[in-house]
């Protein structure tokens, strides 16, 4: 299967799609490919104004502009974050089983459980 990058005029993402969907989407979308993301938001855009206040043209312009001027999180944050949840996916996959289940007659302060035939 032939596939090509798609670079989302609204929001600069880049996937993968194959020719054919490129072609379907920037026949929806006046000769612009938007990601699946951005498409969504400019139709949001168009039924939030009321059917035939704008055009699609005119919420692509409104989504594309706030899409360029929203301020980008900093690399920094994002990269911190990444390490963070990997410190923690760690420590959770390198600690030892916890410890067994409460005693029998004890009820668990939260959470649901299955009843046993106790229970019943």
């Amino acid at each position: 299967m032939e596939v090509e990058a798609a670079r989302c005029e609204c929001c600069g993402f880049t996937e993968e799609c194959t020719p054919e969907y490129i072609a379907a989407v920037r026949a929806e979308y006046l000769g612009r490919w938007v990601c699946g993301l951005c498409a969504e938001a400019v139709g949001d855009e168009v039924r939030r104004a009321g059917s035939g206040t704008i055009t699609t043209a005119e919420a692509l312009d409104r989504h594309g502009r706030f899409a360029r001027e929203a301020p980008r999180a900093p690399g920094k944050a994002a990269e911190e974050l990444v390490a963070a949840v990997s410190r923690l996916l760690r420590r959770c996959l390198d600690s030892p089983p916890a410890s067994p289940a409460a005693p029998r007659g004890q009820k668990l302060a939260a959470g649901t459980r299955c009843p046993d035939a106790d229970d019943a």
